[in-house]
């Protein structure tokens, strides 16, 4: 026997149980399915905090880097869309709902150009930096018209939630004196514990486009674009000590209207009727948002009281890699 054709007779007896199975669901005449896809992925890139320095300028006071290296997630979707989309023009709709794994997700790192009197770094911070939690929702709904036998094109609109919530802890910090500019030699103040805490809530309303492209009766491939200045993101940020004197900070902000931009490209691989595996990679970035940054202190002696505001910003980039079982669960 051919190679390719032991290949392809182990994946039919591989699949032969689930085949068996997947059979057994009604699709009598159905021209929607509805789908639940199993999914898990992870998220390699970071998230950005900062504060402007000067009013109508792009001078950083700080700037915080959070790092994605990786973000590990698992989740589930539903999907309601044309039995066969190769088949005829419709409507579809999904949602999902990932959850990210509390695990160590690289360094965070501090840095700050806050002297009176230039625009030299001064300040630097480097602590691990620890996913609490991480939340990712997506709402979308669109149609799709047929382009001969092999092409499909879509539009839809999509609505998206994430959330991260870190705790920086342990490393160190190093700060330059007044009017000096940091560099690496200036001493390495150790930290241990707790040091800074860090939430992001992103609000995206987008509109997009798909494709997808039938290969042969077992391989597919599709894509995805998003763009949309409709961002909005609240974030907050506790100091838990701040140049070590034990006064500690929270920073709070709410900013909107900046650049959206996310694509995928994604394989489908259909081995049995009623079930297929994707492998999707995918980039979201996410820059340009701008407001008021409102803070004051927290520690003992201060709590409540209002100290000042900054222009503040946030921002997001990660590629995404992402592999989903998708079950056939339904016919209408």
């Amino acid at each position: 026997m051919p190679t390719i054709g032991k290949i392809r007779f182990l994946v039919t007896l591989f699949f032969l149980p689930l085949n068996l199975l997947m059979a057994q669901i009604p699709a009598a005449q159905s021209n929607y399915s509805l789908y639940l896809y199993p999914q898990t992925g992870i998220f390699i890139g970071k998230s950005e905090e900062f504060l402007y320095k000067y009013k109508n300028s792009d001078q950083y006071v700080s700037e915080l880097l959070w790092d994605l290296k990786p973000l590990f997630y698992a989740g589930l979707g539903l999907e309601f869309c044309p039995n066969d989309p190769f088949d005829r023009n419709g409507f579809s709709a999904a949602g999902s709902l990932k959850f990210g794994l509390p695990l160590k997700t690289g360094i965070m790192e501090d840095r700050d150009w806050d002297d009176d009197n230039n625009d030299k770094l001064r300040k630097y911070s480097r602590h691990d930096a620890f996913s609490q939690n991480a939340i990712f929702a997506d709402i979308s709904a669109g149609y799709s018209w047929l382009i001969g036998d092999y092409l499909v094109l879509g539009a839809f609109g999509e609505f998206s939630y994430m959330y991260f919530s870190w705790m920086a802890e342990n490393g160190f910090y190093q700060y330059a004196k007044s009017n000096e500019e940091w560099d690496e030699s200036i001493e390495k103040i150790s930290v241990y514990g707790a040091a800074i805490r860090y939430i992001q809530n992103w609000f995206i309303l987008t509109p997009g486009i798909s494709i997808k492209g039938r290969l042969n009766s077992n391989f597919s491939l599709g894509g995805k674009i998003r763009y949309s200045p409709l961002v909005f993101c609240a974030d907050r940020d506790d100091h838990l000590f701040w140049d070590g004197f034990g006064k500690a900070r929270l920073f709070y902000g709410y900013f909107y209207f900046g650049h959206y931009i996310d694509g995928d490209a994604s394989i489908v691989y259909s081995p049995v009727k009623n079930f297929n595996l994707s492998l999707s990679l995918s980039y979201r970035y996410i820059t340009g948002l701008r407001n008021k940054t409102y803070y004051s202190f927290t520690g003992s002696g201060f709590s409540g009281y209002s100290f000042g505001n900054f222009d503040g910003g946030a921002g997001f980039s990660a590629f995404g890699i992402n592999l989903a079982a998708r079950i056939r669960i339904y016919g209408f």
